[in-house]
């Protein structure tokens, strides 16, 4: 170890940092469980720290050079599974009704079987613009809506639900055209 450059050393950080992501999830769901709503502070703020570190590993792995099939799985994973606590967390708070927080969870839960199945007939799937803005103005809005009660917040809940049913229906006809030009059904 002693031989070899600090970017060589340090290239497990950035999957130890997505799995201290996941270890984190069970203390978010707590505090969203035994907090009374609308809001929860101590939620929200875990919530954004969580949040943060998806961009930390993210930008680690790629200066890192330590971009990995765990990587590809586990970091995607551990983003909806922290959308999946928040959003439950939403409704558990009595922040907001089933519908919205539903919305997102079906759309994350449907793209991720889509990811695999469509991964086992040879086909891949890039996140791409659309689905970054899509999926970070869900994750900000969760995070918003945990900490502040506002009418303002309300409106950009439902905007980043409206965005994130567009971009789902971006990418369900991107995937019809791909199985329809390689001749899949």
């Amino acid at each position: 170890m002693e031989g070899q450059p600090r970017t060589t050393r340090l290239r497990w950080l950035p999957n130890a940092i997505t799995c201290l992501r996941l270890a984190a999830l069970p203390v978010l769901a707590w505090f969203l469980a035994v907090d009374e709503g609308p809001t929860s502070a101590r939620a929200a703020w875990f919530f954004g720290a969580i949040g943060a570190t998806d961009f930390i590993d993210g930008q680690l792995a790629r200066r890192l050079g330590a971009e990995s099939k765990f990587g590809a799985i586990a970091d995607p994973f551990a983003d909806r599974m922290l959308m999946a606590v928040g959003l439950i967390g939403l409704i558990t708070l009595d922040r907001y009704a089933w519908p919205g927080p539903i919305i997102i969870l079906a759309r994350d839960l449907i793209a991720v079987i889509a990811f695999v199945v469509l991964a086992r007939r040879g086909v891949t799937l890039r996140v791409d613009a659309a689905g970054k803005i899509s999926s970070g103005m869900a994750m900000f809005a969760v995070g918003l809506a945990l900490l502040i009660d506002h009418r303002s917040i309300d409106v950009y809940f439902w905007i980043a639900v409206v965005v994130s049913i567009a971009t789902f229906a971006n990418y369900s006809w991107g995937i019809a055209r791909k199985l329809q030009s390689s001749g899949s059904t």
